[in-house]
């Protein structure tokens, strides 16, 4: 189903602006003419200098400014204002785009804002990325140990300093992003050899790719979600990686510190 956009912001119960002012405002930026812009804009001068007075009068502060020029419409420019409002239009704009693709997508959550930005939206280098939940806050000297429950009400944990913390505004229950990078992931198929303190989640090896120097392993953790280490080939690292060579199907134990777990919020 193909939804069409239409977004208008109202003051004081009066349009103020929608996709036709919009277009209007960006080729009065583009022509630095009233006259031009609203006709590269497709509607009449008259039209368009109604909706610029519509805006002015119920803005703050003119989005507009221009110079009486006769014929020609005079000069006009965007006020900084006028600025502000086209790119909040087209952050509106984005925000709305991802809401309609969530809806006409299944697999996506729609419990909390933050999953659908990061699923539509946000871009990072870490593979590996779990939305989770704050459940508890315990300070470890100048840092805070961040106990985090995933799906399946797994936790792991992520070591982060206290001014982080209070910049992220974590509280329990509060909705987070974790990521870790996939060389920070180690495997093992022996617990024992885990590090104390490390953060351990187990699944199967669903996918192996052989390179030069690193091999890309990917697990079905048994939560359900998927994870990817890369391994390094030499045995220079094999302190924090297992050499093995890691097959279809092998159960495997996921490892990594919690002070290698970046944590994403919305504020």
């Amino acid at each position: 189903m193909d939804l069409e956009l239409l977004l208008s912001l109202h003051s004081q119960q009066q349009l103020f602006v929608n996709p036709r002012r919009i277009r209007l405002l960006e080729q009065i930026r583009v022509h630095g003419s009233i006259s031009q812009g609203a006709k590269a804009a497709g509607i009449s001068y008259k039209s368009a200098w109604d909706a610029i007075k519509d805006m002015n009068a119920l803005a703050e502060r003119p989005v507009l400014s221009s110079e009486t020029g006769g014929k020609g419409g005079g000069g006009a420019q965007l006020t900084p204002y006028g600025e502000r409002l086209l790119k909040i239009y087209g952050l509106l704009s984005q925000i709305e785009r991802m809401a309609v693709d969530a809806l006409q997508d299944e697999s996506t959550s729609l419990d909390s804002l933050l999953s659908v930005v990061a699923r539509f939206s946000l871009q990072t280098s870490a593979r590996n990325q779990f939305f989770a939940k704050v459940s508890a806050l315990n300070l470890t000297d100048l840092s805070r140990k961040v106990c985090l429950r995933l799906s399946g009400d797994i936790s792991v944990y992520a070591d982060i300093t206290a001014s982080s913390c209070k910049r992220l505004g974590l509280v329990p229950e509060k909705e987070v992003l974790a990521l870790i990078k996939a060389p920070w992931v180690s495997l093992t198929q022996d617990a024992l050899q885990i590090p104390a303190g490390d953060n351990v989640l187990a699944g199967f090896v669903s996918e192996v790719m052989l390179g030069e120097e690193y091999d890309e392993i990917l697990l079905q953790l048994e939560f359900g979600e998927p994870l990817c280490a890369l391994l390094p080939k030499t045995s220079t690292a094999t302190a924090h990686h297992s050499a093995r060579k890691w097959q279809l199907g092998d159960h495997a134990y996921a490892h990594f510190s919690p002070s290698q777990v970046i944590l994403a919020s919305l504020g």
